[in-house]
């Protein structure tokens, strides 16, 4: 069911059994086929919008008469799963919303309970959609950002096994919220150049003022994105110091054993003529010889911080 509103200094709801008064800027939001039967829209601009209501991608094509464009919005819960598509089409006088659910709907009630409209406009109104697009995404950032400061910490502390998981999932939300950012960016900025004329100069100034708003929000996951492969790094430097500990266990132990290797291969030669074999004392002798060797070797490693 088409949901809409007359913009004056407030969101007036339209009645479902009413038609929109044709005088007055008029935002709805409307499936595919309320769409066709309004005929609001020629044959291929209404393709266009059925095809862009369902592309995961945010897009804006400037026409000559209105603005056709598309919103993939993450779910900041789970940015696994996919994005929430809509499509939009804006003219001068008209703001329509094409969703097959009802969220669009729910966020237009968001907008109405405000209580007043700054600019009783269509693009005003499509300004604050995308105002509320991005309202508590600064603190989900922050959220993100503190999450990725407990795994850096245990990965200083404990070495923390499966960070490797963790650090990859963070990857893989930045790069989708980095994109979302970016294409936000470029279609406040082509609303801001105006170059079809449809906007006024305040509204074009105000969707100036919201692309720099997308920018620090592009340039914050941007900075959390560098802080990920920081937090690679020093996970791997972490693998390093465990692999290189290892070694050096292996090669105090080895270079430990080899002298005792070197009297056991010596005297194990077994030679007619070699007096130790026939003494009554040799046993005890290597025996002596050999912890001797295992001492000076344990003290030589502590001082040099071998073990």
């Amino acid at each position: 069911m088409s949901h809409a509103y007359v913009l004056t200094n407030r969101f007036e709801p339209v009645p479902a059994n009413e038609a929109a008064p044709p005088d007055r800027p008029v935002v709805e939001a409307l499936t595919s086929r309320e769409l066709a039967s309004l005929g609001l829209a020629d044959k291929d601009t209404q393709e266009a919008l059925h095809l862009l209501a369902t592309a995961e991608n945010t897009y804006l094509d400037a026409l000559p008469r209105c603005f056709v464009g598309s919103f993939a919005v993450p779910d900041k819960a789970h940015l696994s799963h996919e994005p929430f598509c809509f499509a939009f089409y804006l003219d001068k006088s008209r703001l329509v919303l094409l969703d097959e659910g009802d969220t669009c709907a729910r966020m237009l009630d968001d907008i109405a309970q405000q209580d007043h409209v700054m600019q009783p406009t269509a693009a005003h109104c499509l300004l604050e959609l995308m105002k509320l697009l991005v309202k508590d995404d600064l603190t989900f950032l922050a959220n993100l950002e503190d999450r990725m400061e407990d795994v850096e910490e245990s990965i200083i502390d404990r070495g923390a096994e499966g960070a490797n998981k963790q650090m990859l999932a963070f990857r893989r939300k930045l790069l989708r919220i980095d994109t979302y950012y970016q294409q936000l960016v470029d279609m406040a900025s082509t609303l801001a150049e105006n170059e079809s004329k449809l906007l006024t100069q305040e509204e074009s100034h105000l969707f100036h003022l919201f692309e720099r708003q997308a920018e620090r929000l592009l340039k914050r996951s941007l900075t959390l994105k560098e802080y990920s492969l920081q937090l690679r790094e020093l996970y791997q430097t972490h693998i390093d110091i465990k692999q290189n500990d290892t070694m050096r266990f292996f090669t105090v132990i080895t270079t430990l054993f080899a002298p005792l290797t070197l009297l056991t291969s010596w005297f194990g030669m077994n030679f007619t003529n070699m007096p130790e074999l026939d003494w009554k004392g040799g046993y005890p002798a290597v025996i002596g010889v050999s912890l001797g060797i295992v001492a000076v070797e344990l003290v030589v490693f502590k001082r040099k911080h071998w073990l």
